[in-house]
């Protein structure tokens, strides 16, 4: 095969320009490649899965970003403000000082030789 075919090849899968730039492999090993088994080899198949996975990958990252933009900002601030006022509604109800374990009287040790109170 010739050189100018494999530029022709190349310049149809730009994936494997990208793989080559990325330093996964080299021109020497495609052309290699191309030369022994064709243009419809495994071995270039396979580097377009992986840019298909990374165009996934980035896909999902748009979907993310896209989800964010579309949040309303002022319906969330409402929500907050609404637990805001929630929040000190139960902090009026309940009173701040009077817990249970505060009127318990302080625990006092009895002396080691004394079995009854006499």
């Amino acid at each position: 095969m010739s050189k100018e075919t494999f530029k022709e090849f190349i310049k149809t899968k730009p994936e494997l320009a990208k793989a080559v730039l990325e330093g996964k492999t080299t021109y020497q090993k495609l052309y290699e490649t191309f030369d022994l088994y064709g243009k419809d080899s495994s071995v270039f198949s396979s580097f377009a899965e992986k840019e298909i996975d990374q165009k996934k990958s980035s896909n999902a990252l748009q979907e993310v970003t896209n989800m964010f933009r579309n949040i309303d900002l002022d319906t969330i601030q409402k929500g907050v403000i609404g637990l805001q006022k929630a929040v000190s509604l139960i902090e009026d109800i309940v009173p701040k000082g009077n817990n249970s374990s505060n009127n318990i009287p302080p625990y006092e040790e009895r002396p080691i030789n004394r079995y009854y109170e006499d």
